[in-house]
């Protein structure tokens, strides 16, 4: 998206742009945010591009969420309130380009090397628990049909790695070898949602590349993959996954991450659950519709371009080596529960 910057400060009131934004990192995926410096403070400026009226619902969903954690004085950048035409916090010029404003907060994500030390981890991963008790306290009801989807059924997985093997694409073989894993992680998913708890909106996305340690304390950034989630599932993926430095397809049952985030969890209030593989449905959920949604970017779906193609390979590639593994790791992982 071509931006006019001077023109979008003047829209959003944001002072006058003192030389050009500057692209923010985003690891290894494509990044589509600027830091805007004016007169008046500086600003993350994030772009996208509406892609239906599902988005439309989901991009209200989050801003429900979004709005009740700053009301809740949950530590996070404030948003800005958007021009008209907007959806949630996002300016809408022509129904179809999407842009969104927040303040810069003064710090860095937890992806850098001193940010990733035991100790820093331990603490900030005790904090991250506490707030994740916090968001679970909102106790807002998921109101989108589509956010409560099953995991994808085995035919269409199948389907997928035909059209990838159909023209050769390097992504059929490892997409092909996860086949066996993706069944048994459904069909454990599908068994712990037979009898699950009652699930509320939730961040959907908190990882060391999401947190930010700041000169005050923590924050929790980017708030846009809000969706319904059982609470209990939601601390317990953050717990397992916390050590990487997103929420990619590999988890890690390191004690020093996972108990203060879980004893953080329910010190704050935050209702548990059985600490068995049911309490991993969750994650192994989230990973298999990040694996779907990296499987189509590789084949070129969703308006996907080479970037996000190459990240999809990359994604599905990693996959079939971590997932594997995980679920070989749930009955040890859940002692740590306890």
């Amino acid at each position: 998206m071509s931006l006019d910057f001077p023109a979008l400060a003047d829209a959003f009131g944001l002072g006058r742009p003192l030389g050009e934004p500057r692209p923010l990192a985003n690891g290894d995926q494509p990044s589509s945010t600027r830091l805007l410096t004016t007169d008046r403070g500086r600003w993350v400026v994030k772009t996208g591009r509406l892609q239906g009226e599902w988005h439309r619902a989901q991009i209200l969903q989050a801003h429900r969420l979004e709005s009740a954690a700053v009301g809740a004085g949950v530590p996070m950048p404030l948003p800005v309130e958007p021009p008209s035409p907007a959806v949630g916090y996002w300016h809408s010029p022509d129904g179809r380009e999407l842009v969104r404003v927040t303040e810069w907060i003064d710090g860095h994500d937890l992806r850098r090397a001193g940010g990733a030390t035991p100790a820093a981890l331990a603490e900030a991963a005790g904090w991250v628990g506490g707030t994740l008790g916090r968001i679970a306290l909102l106790d807002l009801v998921d109101d989108l049909a589509h956010n409560d989807d099953p995991p994808h059924p085995m035919d269409d997985w199948r389907a997928w790695v035909a059209e990838a093997e159909c023209t050769d694409h390097p992504v059929a073989a490892p997409a092909r070898s996860l086949l066996p894993t993706i069944e048994e992680a459904t069909a454990l998913v599908a068994h712990a949602r037979r009898d699950r708890p009652r699930a509320v909106l939730a961040h959907r996305d908190t990882s060391r590349a999401n947190v930010v340690r700041t000169p005050t304390g923590y924050a929790l950034i980017d708030w846009d993959g809000v969706g319904a989630e059982v609470p209990w599932w939601e601390a317990v993926n953050v717990a397992f996954r916390f050590g990487g430095p997103f929420n990619g397809p590999t988890a890690d049952g390191d004690p020093r991450v996972v108990r203060p985030l879980i004893e953080g969890y329910l010190d704050r209030g935050g209702p548990a659950g059985p600490a068995d593989p049911r309490a991993f449905a969750g994650m192994l959920h989230s990973q298999l519709a990040l694996t779907a949604w990296c499987l189509w970017l590789a084949l070129g779906h969703r308006q996907a371009d080479a970037g996000r193609r190459a990240f999809g390979l990359r994604l599905v590639t990693t996959a079939a080596r971590e997932l594997p593994r995980v679920l070989r790791s749930l009955d040890r992982w859940s002692a740590l529960l306890r």
